[in-house]
């Protein structure tokens, strides 16, 4: 067995570079008839990874989370209690179906890198990115975030919270 962090980053790194890799193929044959591709608009690159972080958060949720659950408990030496980070963020999310889960999931990364990535855009001053540029900078965002979003699943996998005697599934 191995511990929490190995196995961890295993994970995170498998998932965050074989998604960069992925849809930075996908985005390269997608504009191939795009010199430049602007920011703002509703063609716009803010639009299109708004929209990748919200799906690719949702089927990568769909598609993890019940693969963790089955082989995670089997490959990982865990703690009597999840981690507090994990507690505090997401044990409101954990409670409920996969499903559910999944849409949670997805709706919190449409909302978190909405404000981040229309920061980064604006504080390096562009309003339009080339095709290498927009591959580039669409792999790393979709690697991060595959990488990031696996940790929650990973917890929610091996940390299954049930609601207890007085708590409600809104709490």
């Amino acid at each position: 067995m191995q511990s929490m962090r190995s196995y961890l980053l295993r994970e995170s790194l498998v998932s965050g570079s074989s998604n960069a890799v992925i849809n930075g193929g996908f985005s390269w044959y997608l504009s191939a008839h795009r010199d430049r591709l602007p920011i703002l608009g509703g063609n716009g690159v803010l639009v299109d990874f708004i929209a990748t972080a919200v799906i690719l958060v949702l089927v990568l949720s769909l598609i993890v989370l019940p693969l963790q659950q089955r082989h995670a408990m089997k490959k990982v030496r865990i703690g009597a209690e999840p981690p507090l980070i994990f507690l505090k963020l997401f044990s409101h999310i954990a409670i409920h179906r996969n499903v559910l889960k999944a849409l949670m999931l997805a709706i919190y990364a449409g909302v978190i890198a909405l404000p981040v990535v229309f920061l980064v855009f604006t504080v390096l001053d562009v309003d339009s990115l080339t095709r290498v540029q927009y591959v580039l900078s669409k792999s790393l965002f979709t690697g991060l975030l595959a990488g990031l979003v696996v940790l929650p699943i990973v917890y929610m996998a091996l940390y299954p919270l049930r609601s207890q005697p007085g708590m409600s599934a809104k709490e």
